[in-house]
Formats: C-alpha cells, sequence, structure tokens
C-alpha cells in the first residue's frame, strides 16, 4: 500500500502544476535540417512566396498545400519511377489540419498540425511555413509534405553473429488511391517457423474520424511444415486525434497461438534443470495461447494541462503448456517453475487516468536523422485500477492498480526524462504480484558533431506471481553479447552512446555512433556480475523510403578472467530501429 500511496501523491501532485493554468500549450522549435531547408527554399521560390517573420495573430488568408514527388529532382533516382505511386490526395492532408483560411494564425496550432501529420506513417517530411500575405495583416499558410514511397517492400531484418534471427517481408500498399489506407500482406521468418498473412488498415473512416484495422495470420513449423499457431485482431475506434478533441472510445479482440521459444545467437537456447546431475537440454520452448479483448470511453479535458478518465472493460486469458518431452519430469517442472509464464484468465471492469501536458519541443537527430521529430515535454501521469472476481469467470479474485508518473525537461535542444511505475496486484490472501520500474535518459544539446545520450532502466519484481522475465543481449542493451542470452526477473541497464549529425549524400542521411553498455540481470536470487561490452555503429536513412533508420551495430564484450562460454570476442547486430526506444510511460495491456 505505501507504494500506491506514493504514486498517488505523484499523481496529485502534477494535477495542478504552476503552468495548469496556461491559456495555451508552449511549444519549442529549433532549425530546420539542411534536407528540409532545401525543401522549404525550392517550394517557395516555385510559389513566388516569402516566408513571414512575424505571423502570430494574423488572419489567414489561404492555405497551399504542396506535395512534393517522392522522387524530386534532387533525388538520386529517375523521375519516372513517380509513376508507380499515388500522391496523398489534397483532401487527405487537409482533413488533419486545425486551422483554417479566416482563423487567426497561432504557432501552437500549426506545430499541433505538424505533429498530427509527422505521426502518419505514409509522410516522411512534413513542414508548415507561413508566408507573406496581400496586406500587413493577413498571412499564407504552406504546408509541405513528402509521402514515402507507398508501394513498398516493408521488412525488418535482425541478423547477429549466430545468424538470421528474424526476417520480416510485407508488401504493401501504404497510400491506396492517395487514401492513407494500408493493405498489405506479411512474411515472417525465424530460426522454427514462419508465418503468412494479411492486414488492412483505415486511419480515418467517415466524417467522424473513426480508424479501424484488421490482421489475420498463420504459424507453420519450418521442421514439419505443420501448422502450429495463429495471431491476428481487430479494432475500431475514434482516437484523440487532436489535443482539443472531447471524446474517444475503442474496442478491439486480439489473439496469439504459438509455440514461444527463446533463441541465443540465431540457436533455439536449452534449459538445465539444477534437480539432476545431467544436462537435460530441456528445449526453451513452450505453448501460448493468448486472447485480449478491451473496450473503453474516455473523456478529455483540457488543452495546455489535459486530464483523460476512461471506463471499460477486459478480457485477458493465457494459457501456457509444455510440449512432449522426453525428460525426466523433476526437470520439466524445474523448467515450469522458473522460465514459464503462469496461466490464468481474468475479467475486469477498469478506471483509468491519465494527466499530460500538450507542451511539445521540435528537434532533430533524436531517433531518426535529418528529420523533425516532436516529444512532449512536462508531467506524465497513469493511474489504473481494476478489480477481478473468480465468481464472474476470473481464474483468482485480485484487486489491481497500475501508477506511473514522468517529468521531461528541455536542455537546450536536447532534452531530460525520467519516469517511475509500479504495477501490484492483491488477493484476499495478500499481495500476489508487485514491480517497480524506473527508466531516465538524457540528450545533450547538439555539440557541432552529435549528440551524446545516456539511457537507464532499473526493474525490480519483488513479487512474480506471473512469472515474467527479462532478456538481455545483442538486441540493444549488451551489444558485445549474443542476443537472448542472459534472463532474469530483475534487471539494472545502462547505456551510453555518441551519435553523430548525419552526412548527406545524395540525400542519404548517414550517421555513426559508438556506445559502451552495462548490465546486470538477476534470476531468483542467484549471484550476479555486472556485465560490459562496448563498440561502433552505423546508422543510415533514405527520406523517400522511410522516418526509420537502419542500423548496424559491432559490439566487443568486456570480461575479466576469460568470456562466458557461448561469448565470441565480437558480435554485430543488424536491425531497423535505435538500439533502444525513448523512455516513456503507458498503460498496460
Amino acid at each position: 500500500m505505501n507504494l500506491l500511496l506514493i504514486f498517488s501523491l505523484l499523481a496529485a501532485a502534477v494535477l495542478f502544476p504552476l503552468d495548469a493554468f496556461a491559456e495555451t500549450p508552449r511549444s519549442a522549435t529549433y532549425d530546420y535540417s539542411p534536407y528540409e531547408q532545401q525543401a522549404i527554399d525550392l517550394t517557395l521560390e516555385r510559389l513566388g512566396l516569402t516566408i513571414e517573420p512575424y505571423p502570430e495573430g494574423k488572419t489567414i488568408e489561404r492555405i497551399e498545400i504542396v506535395s512534393l514527388e517522392v522522387i524530386e529532382p534532387r533525388d538520386p533516382a529517375p523521375g519516372f519511377l513517380n509513376i508507380f505511386h499515388t500522391l496523398s490526395r489534397r483532401s487527405t492532408i487537409e482533413r488533419e489540419l486545425l486551422l483554417h483560411p479566416g482563423s487567426a494564425f497561432r504557432k501552437v496550432v500549426v506545430d499541433e498540425t505538424a505533429r498530427n501529420l509527422r505521426a502518419l506513417p505514409q509522410l516522411s517530411v512534413v513542414l508548415c511555413v507561413p508566408v507573406r500575405g496581400t496586406s500587413p495583416n493577413h498571412v499564407g499558410l504552406v504546408v509541405i509534405t513528402k509521402d514515402i514511397w507507398s508501394l513498398r517492400l516493408n521488412s525488418d531484418i535482425q541478423v547477429s553473429s549466430g545468424g538470421l534471427e528474424l526476417f520480416v517481408v510485407q508488401p504493401s500498399e501504404i497510400n491506396l488511391f492517395g487514401s492513407h489506407h494500408t493493405a498489405s500482406a506479411r512474411f515472417e521468418l525465424n530460426p522454427a517457423a514462419w508465418s503468412t498473412g494479411a492486414l488492412y488498415i483505415v486511419p480515418r473512416l467517415t466524417d467522424h474520424l473513426l480508424s479501424a484495422s484488421a490482421s489475420a495470420n498463420i504459424i507453420v513449423n519450418r521442421d514439419s511444415g505443420q501448422t502450429e499457431g495463429s495471431f491476428g485482431g481487430i479494432s475500431l475506434g475514434r482516437p484523440l486525434i487532436m489535443s482539443q478533441t472531447p471524446w474517444s472510445w475503442q474496442t478491439s479482440t486480439s489473439w496469439r497461438v504459438q509455440t514461444t521459444r527463446r533463441f541465443v545467437a540465431a540457436r533455439l537456447a536449452t534449459f538445465d534443470a539444477t534437480v539432476t546431475p545431467e544436462d537435460d537440454e530441456i528445449p526453451y520452448e513452450y505453448r501460448t495461447r493468448r486472447w485480449l479483448h478491451r473496450s473503453s470511453v474516455t473523456r478529455s479535458y483540457g488543452w495546455a494541462v489535459k486530464n483523460d478518465v476512461s471506463f471499460g472493460a477486459e478480457y485477458d486469458r493465457r494459457q501456457y503448456a509444455l510440449p512432449p518431452s522426453h525428460a525426466r519430469a523433476e526437470a520439466l517442472q524445474e523448467f515450469r517453475d522458473k522460465r514459464m509464464p503462469t496461466s490464468f484468465t481474468r475479467l475486469s471492469p477498469f478506471v483509468e487516468y491519465a494527466g499530460y501536458t500538450t507542451d511539445f519541443m521540435r528537434v532533430l537527430d533524436f531517433e531518426t536523422l535529418g528529420l523533425q521529430e516532436d516529444f512532449r515535454l512536462g508531467h506524465s501521469a497513469i493511474v489504473k485500477l481494476y478489480p477481478a472476481s473468480e465468481a464472474l469467470g476470473s481464474t483468482r479474485t485480485l484487486f489491481g492498480a497500475f501508477a506511473a508518473a514522468q517529468y521531461t525537461l528541455p536542455f537546450v535542444d536536447g532534452l531530460v526524462r525520467a519516469n517511475i511505475e509500479s504495477a501490484t496486484e492483491w488477493e484476499p490472501d495478500g499481495l500476489a504480484s508487485g514491480s517497480i520500474q524506473g527508466r531516465w535518459r538524457v540528450i545533450t544539446p547538439r555539440l557541432g558533431f552529435g549528440r551524446l545520450l545516456v539511457d537507464a532502466l532499473v526493474l525490480h519484481r519483488y513479487r512474480n506471481f506471473l512469472n515474467e522475465l527479462e532478456i538481455l543481449g545483442g538486441q540493444g542493451r549488451l551489444r558485445g553479447y549474443p542476443s537472448n542470452y542472459f534472463v532474469g526477473q530483475d534487471v539494472v541497464v545502462n547505456n551510453l552512446e555518441f551519435r553523430s549529425r548525419p552526412l548527406e549524400i545524395l540525400t542519404l542521411q548517414l550517421g555513426g555512433a559508438v556506445f559502451y553498455d552495462a548490465g546486470v540481470i538477476r534470476d531468483r536470487g542467484k549471484p550476479f556480475d555486472v556485465y560490459q561490452s562496448t563498440g561502433f555503429g552505423m546508422r543510415a536513412l533514405f527520406p523517400q523510403l522511410d522516418r526509420v533508420v537502419f542500423r548496424v551495430d559491432v559490439g566487443f564484450p568486456l570480461a575479466e578472467g576469460g568470456l562466458p562460454a557461448g561469448v565470441a570476442p565480437a558480435a554485430f547486430y543488424a536491425a531497423l530501429e535505435q538500439a533502444f526506444p525513448m523512455p516513456n510511460i503507458t498503460s498496460p495491456p
């Protein structure tokens, strides 16, 4: 109860910060990248317009929407390729605008419009530029967007020193007839299985701005050729599209039936029980069945400071089972106790509060390269409460509470962010599950040649009824070690990374990185060591194709007295996205 009290006080403290009664949100913006500035210069030159340096409060007399071709004359590809791409319709861009001719120019609202557009995966460049009007009291607004290539072979690849760990290819049309609808097929391959299926997404359905999606996939075992599972889902809702949207609702259903496996360096890991003298070599795999349904309604209050209250219900059913095995019964039982999650069914109503600001800063070269990025400033807080009863179909009678708090400060054109969250579940006999997690990140201002980033995470599960585990190695936190090499219930990690400014080569944005990783993972009270690695990497981005960087990291483990078994002197890892995401609090599923 002490933790719940602490988080309740934190949530109450951020409900009324000093700026709670600010009339409008704040929006901090900085320079454009050379690639973006060139797009502005070329567009204004073609339109014969000039920038209005003091647009605030003036009447908007016209809005020009300029959709740049995917392949412009400045891009290193032949222009005829544009015939295979349909530009976003004017109406598709127009429906996201929060300002219209005749309204007063407000920078904070223009910046929110740009953020909404940048959140669309179909766009890479989004620029909203005020231009001089026909009189001193009038101003024009030029909205410049650049589509990414819509008919695309979306892919994700994760390759380590041990081989191919994940390959995803998703032939898609993400801008069907210029509407931003997405229709795609999907193929995924891992060392043990492959899956295939389809997905359709409608981001704006009808004039009520509803969103909808549906997907379905089957999973096939690579060795036997037999179907071993499926996954998919369907959702429909009206999201909080803009900061002053008062109501939203959402309903969704998803399922996943699969064999869950742990791969270390692209090979199936094994488990050796302590209760037997021999190496049991139990394959690290188990059957997983999960069904999740959630429906909710949200009332949103405020503008500069938001207070959202949600009510809903959710059904969460998880079942786990071992496949047939020739291992000894006591060894299998130890595997269940130490490595398999706990099965349960929970049917719960819930109430949730979320408080946050709508202050943002616009920056460059945080998570992507050469393109504008938006990050929320100030406080964020979430409190979610939910009961469950065996009398209503749940496997346990419990009361659950999730609480989280976060604060973000600007650091010139960098930032400092810290958050903490706690999840607890009480049963009639006492506390059944409890965890506390903290994260913080510091990103320095641009130092002329790049940025320095420090990211840390601490997670402690002091009650672990659900037998949840963490995995480290390879992907991001300890890049000198094989992927998924370490497993345990508690973790402490710290990453120090220097990311260079991008070098533009024929519009390709190319950057470098140097890193140091350190981590501790604890497994049920066993002795633990601090593991370290260092290395370097490359980041690349074609803005015609995506906003997500492709990275390659080469890591070297640092260990006194020799390397652990199965660890090579060097390891490499290639994947999409940065090695670890920006810390952010979200409501648990």
